[in-house]
């Protein structure tokens, strides 16, 4: 039994989303992909580690971790795969849990890692998607010293990136020749690098896989992430609800809209005078990881930043407010597109063609219009009125829409 565990941002969707689509290729290989889908396997460690957010139904996630482990149990090959990152900071009683109900099976823990360089804008970009309001600058500062900071930001991030801590944490439970440590490639090295080193590991031949879409889990540019970073705080402000507002906020105006920018958009970097603390930093996780005993894919040595790869580059605090406007610009009318897409297809599904006595809104009618009402907005305004005032004309636009695409005709 695998359990790859993260760390976060190391290439997990990569993996996960190869494994998910290619679960008859493993079956063939006598590996289990458990789970209906990889849903299955969030819903199990929700269930495992007493995970219970809003956005899915409790009914989904009680006893899941019994369904899958009972599903692991039937199978009749000679290994399962189960992928899941938040079982790195899996607390003791989970890691027992989880060793005991897999029992009789050998369980081997799978930690992905990649240098801090490249991980800490990641970490901090994604926080933005989730509802965060932390600025840069005080996101490096709460990483640099994480028990001084007002915020936790800085010991959750430690929480899920320590790998040596990791490793000691679930090492109590399984023993050092069952704990891999697999290091990602440096930047620009093909993504079969990462997924040849994982194969290895579950003893399976790499060659004939399918690979998922590259941009899988894509970070936003500097410019989107900063906008997200002021729509959470204006939304704070505002009252407006995380449960209310994550689904559409992230898993469509951040990862389907402002990912898109994403060529057009300067990338986030770690600051150029930080190198030498990364590097202290990743020569120590290397350290930790060989004192553990854990068997290495990859090199070590991908655990410490390359000073070569130091720039200055745009930071958050750069951004100028016509940047944020053109970008909110365009993730405004993407948003109504996307949610347009969403409706029709829920017409198309669910909604009989004698109910609908008109068209359904389209993009093109409006995407003029909507440019050039927030324009006005943002002159009179300023850019968090624009932001505001565009946001709310959207979802009057989009409610609209609905009304029109269910009512019955007469």
């Amino acid at each position: 039994m695998y359990l790859h565990i993260g760390t976060p941002k190391s290439g997990t969707t990569y993996l996960q989303r190869l494994l998910g689509r290619n679960r008859k290729r493993l079956a063939a290989q006598g590996v289990l992909w458990p789970g209906r889908t990889w849903v299955d396997q969030v819903h199990a460690v929700r269930d495992l580690a007493n995970i219970h957010p809003f956005d899915h139904r409790s009914a989904d996630v009680a006893g899941a971790w019994q369904r899958l482990v009972d599903e692991i149990h039937a199978w009749q090959g000679h290994s399962a795969v189960v992928s899941m990152e938040w079982l790195v900071d899996a607390k003791p009683r989970h890691i027992r849990r989880s060793i005991e109900t897999l029992a009789p099976a050998q369980v081997h823990v799978v930690v992905t890692a990649r240098d801090l360089a490249r991980n800490i804008p990641a970490d901090w970009q994604e926080d933005t998607q989730n509802w965060s309001t932390c600025g840069w600058q005080d996101y490096l500062a709460a990483v640099r010293n994480p028990e001084s900071a007002a915020i936790d930001t800085g010991r959750r991030l430690w929480g899920q990136q320590d790998v040596g801590a990791i490793l000691r944490r679930w090492g109590k439970v399984v023993p050092a020749e069952r704990l891999h440590v697999v290091t990602v490639p440096p930047q620009g090295t093909d993504p079969q690098v990462l997924w040849q080193r994982f194969a290895s590991v579950i003893g399976i031949d790499a060659e004939g896989f399918g690979t998922p879409p590259k941009t899988s889990n894509a970070s936003l540019g500097v410019v989107s992430a900063e906008l997200m970073r002021r729509i959470n705080t204006l939304g704070h402000e505002r009252g407006l609800g995380w449960k209310a507002s994550g689904r559409i906020l992230k898993q469509v105006f951040a990862k389907r809209v402002l990912t898109k920018r994403k060529s057009r958009e300067p990338a986030l970097a770690l600051p150029e005078d930080l190198y030498p603390w990364a590097i202290e930093q990743g020569k120590r996780l290397a350290t930790e990881v060989e004192e553990t005993g854990a068997h290495v894919w990859g090199d070590l040595a991908e655990l410490i930043p390359d000073p070569a790869n130091a720039r200055e580059g745009i930071t958050p605090d750069e951004v100028t407010d016509s940047e944020l406007l053109e970008a909110a610009l365009e993730g405004i009318v993407g948003l109504v597109g996307e949610v347009n897409r969403m409706l029709e297809a829920g017409q198309d599904n669910n909604t009989a063609p004698s109910q609908t006595s008109k068209p359904p809104f389209r993009l093109s009618t409006a995407t003029e219009t909507a440019k050039l009402a927030l324009l006005r907005r943002a002159r009179r305004g300023g850019l968090a009125g624009a932001l505001h005032r565009g946001w709310r004309a959207a979802r009057y636009r989009v409610r609209a829409t609905q009304r029109r695409i269910t009512r019955p005709s007469r």
